[in-house]
C-alpha cells in the first residue's frame, strides 16, 4: 500500500448489466468492482500523486484474451477477473451482457465501448476463437503485418478515434507479433444541476504530504443522496437524466483506510445506504491522465500464470503454433470534471506473444478540500467504470 499521499480516488461506475446466473452470492457488477478496487490497491506507487483505471475496460479487453484461454490459464482468469467459472460459456454471457449494457447509457450521457484486435498474418486465428470475440465484444478483426512500420499509426488513430481524441496514444514502440487486443470506452455527461460558475473560487487544497496547494473550488447547495459512514461521508452528484451519478467519498483519516473500508461491502450495499438530504458541496475542478503497465498488479491478484511464457494455455487463440502468453497489459485514462459535468476515457492493451455506513440525520456540509474519494456509478447497478486516486486536482 501507499502511504497516506493521496487525495482522490475516482471510481466512474456506469453500466447497466443484465441479471445473471452467477455461482457465487455476489453479482457480477459487485465482481468486477471488487476486482477494480483490488487492482487500484496494487497501482499505488508514489510515483502518481492522480491515479485512475477503468475496470470496466481491463475486465473487457482480459475478457477478449480469456476467450482464446484453456485448462489452468482460463480458470486462474476466471477467478481473478470475477467471472462465473460454472462454464466458459456462463463467463461469456456476462461480458456479453457488460458491452450491451453500454450500448444504451440513456439521453444526455455519451457513452461508447469499441474493441479491436490485431492479427499478424503469418497465424491463422482459430475459428471459434474469433466468432467468440465477435459475437461477444463484437471486435473489429484486423489482419496486418506487425513489421509495418504503419501498425503502431494504425493501433494509436484507433485509440484516439475511439476516444475522442481523449487518448491520443497508447502505444511507444510497435507491438510485437502475433496479436494485439484492445478495449476502449469514452464517457461524457452533463451533471443534472451545473455548478455555478460565478460560484467557482480559488480556494486552498490540502494534500496529506504537507504541501500547498490552490484549486478552484466549485460549489453548490441542493438535495443529494449522502450517508455518513465509520470512516467518511459520501454524497452523490447526479448526471442529467439521473441514469449516472458521481459519488464523492471524504475520507476521516485519508484514503488508503477508506479504500480498506470500501472493500469490505459491495458497492449495491454501499449504494442503499445514501438518503436525500439537504447540503452543499465544494468540490474541486481537475483534468488529468494516467497511465500504467498492468503486468505487476494483475499477476499479483492472481493471473500470474498468463503471463508465464512456458505455462500459459491460449490453446483456443489461433490453429497450430505458435503457443502464446501474455507479455504485458497496458492501461491509460484521462479524466475531467468542472462545472458543467465529467468526460472520462479509457484504453487497455493486452500484447499477446509467442512463446519461446450509517444513515444521516442531518444537514450536511461537505468541503472536499483534502483527500477525498470520488465515482461516477450507474443508478441502476453501480458498476465501476473508472477508478482511481486524485493528489492534486488541478483544472
Amino acid at each position: 500500500m501507499r502511504s497516506a499521499n493521496f487525495s482522490v480516488l475516482v471510481s466512474i461506475a456506469c453500466l447497466h448489466i443484465c441479471p445473471v446466473e452467477a455461482n457465487d452470492s455476489s453479482s457480477f457488477p459487485d465482481r468486477l468492482n471488487t476486482f477494480g478496487v483490488n487492482l487500484l490497491q496494487k497501482l499505488e506507487t508514489r510515483e502518481h500523486r492522480n491515479l485512475l483505471i477503468s475496470p470496466a475496460s481491463i475486465e473487457i479487453a482480459l475478457g477478449m484474451a480469456y476467450a482464446g484461454a484453456s485448462g489452468k490459464t482460463a480458470e486462474a482468469m476466471s477467478r481473478a477477473l470475477g467471472f462465473d467459472h460454472s462454464s466458459r460459456a456462463a463467463a461469456l454471457k456476462e461480458l456479453a451482457g457488460l458491452g450491451a449494457s453500454l450500448e444504451n447509457p440513456g439521453p444526455g450521457v455519451t457513452l461508447k465501448v469499441a474493441n479491436a484486435a490485431w492479427i499478424d498474418d503469418s497465424v491463422h486465428l482459430n475459428q471459434r476463437f474469433s466468432a467468440d470475440i465477435t459475437e461477444t465484444f463484437k471486435t473489429k478483426l484486423e489482419s496486418i503485418r506487425f513489421n509495418d512500420p504503419g501498425t503502431i499509426l494504425r493501433i494509436n488513430d484507433w485509440v484516439s478515434s475511439a476516444t475522442e481524441g481523449k487518448i491520443n496514444r497508447l502505444l511507444q514502440d510497435p507491438p510485437s507479433p502475433p496479436i494485439f487486443l484492445a478495449n476502449a470506452v469514452y464517457f461524457h455527461a452533463s451533471w443534472k444541476s451545473a455548478f455555478p460558475k460565478q460560484s467557482t473560487k480559488e480556494q486552498p487544497f490540502y494534500p496529506h504530504d504537507g504541501s500547498n496547494l490552490n484549486v478552484k473550488m466549485m460549489r453548490q447547495r441542493g438535495r443529494f443522496r449522502y450517508a455518513k459512514g465509520q470512516e467518511y461521508a459520501v454524497v452523490t452528484l447526479p448526471y442529467v437524466d439521473d441514469g449516472f451519478a458521481m459519488y464523492c467519498f471524504l475520507p476521516d483519516k485519508g484514503v488508503d483506510p477508506l479504500v480498506e473500508e470500501l472493500k469490505k461491502s459491495s458497492w449495491s450495499d454501499l449504494s442503499r445506504t445514501l438518503r436525500p438530504t439537504e447540503g452543499s458541496v465544494a468540490l474541486p475542478k481537475f483534468k488529468f491522465e494516467y497511465g500504467a503497465a498492468l503486468k505487476k498488479g494483475l499477476t499479483e491478484l492472481g493471473l500470474g500464470i498468463a503471463f508465464d511464457a512456458h505455462h500459459a494455455e491460449f490453446t483456443r487463440m489461433v490453429d497450430g503454433p505458435p503457443s502464446l502468453y501474455i507479455s504485458d497489459v497496458l492501461h491509460k485514462t484521462f479524466l475531467e470534471v468542472d462545472e458543467e459535468g465529467s468526460t472520462a476515457a479509457a484504453v487497455t492493451g493486452i500484447q499477446m506473444k509467442a512463446t519461446a455506513i450509517m444513515r444521516p440525520n442531518e444537514e450536511f456540509d461537505l468541503v472536499f478540500d483534502r483527500p477525498f474519494v470520488v465515482a461516477i456509478a450507474d443508478e441502476k447497478s453501480g458498476t465501476i467504470l473508472f477508478l482511481g486516486i486524485i493528489e492534486e486536482p488541478k483544472g
